[in-house]
């Protein structure tokens, strides 16, 4: 599909202003997010630490929407998708450690999920979906765990999503648009557990 500069620009003005509709997996409503145990936020230290990460968390849906704009333009290259990905693994790893101090209980589950990292290069995407989007190879944990833990594995998925399929085929380049605004759609329980 071709698309005209001005295309483009709408849309990418479009996906800076609205918001994706929900459609996470394992959602909570703002009520079980405040339920939910955490660690208070006491000190000075504390208090600019959650700052930052709210800064990373609005960073981190500006990208994922930048990215899901890029992939519609006939422009777009598996490397260039690839690395928008790679900047969604970074933000994320620094939500995820506010998580870890925010959710303790969602520690072990957490850091166990940061280890993907080290296998983007070999691991096979169904193995990816057995033992990271389902779980299979994480610890247990509570509800509350999984969201912080998609804001990692979806573009982890992305990364192996364009190493698999680097002509970006129309298949590929609707997953990675699922993979996308699926994970868009947990950020803000993320901001219910981690931020407030």
């Amino acid at each position: 599909m071709h698309i005209t500069k001005t295309g483009y620009l709408i849309c990418t003005f479009l996906l800076t202003i609205l918001p994706l509709p929900s459609i996470a997996s394992g959602t909570m409503d703002k009520d079980e997010a405040r339920g939910v145990s955490r660690t208070d936020v006491v000190s000075e230290k504390d208090r600019q630490r959650i700052s930052i990460t709210a800064g990373l968390l609005a960073d981190y849906e500006i990208a994922g929407k930048k990215l899901i704009a890029n992939l519609d333009s006939s422009t777009a290259t598996a490397d260039g998708v690839s690395n928008q990905a790679k900047n969604l693994l970074s933000l994320s790893e620094d939500v995820i450690k506010s998580a870890q101090f925010r959710l303790p209980q969602c520690d072990e589950y957490l850091a166990k999920t940061l280890t993907l990292k080290n296998s983007l290069q070999e691991i096979s995407h169904d193995s990816l979906e057995k033992d990271y989007h389902h779980d299979g190879g994480l610890p247990k944990a509570p509800g509350e765990c999984y969201h912080t833990k998609d804001l990692f594995v979806h573009p982890a998925t992305v990364i192996v999503l364009t190493r698999d399929d680097p002509s970006l085929n129309a298949e590929t380049r609707a997953s990675i648009h699922s993979e996308i605004a699926e994970v868009l759609g947990h950020t803000e329980i993320v901001r219910q557990l981690v931020i407030y």
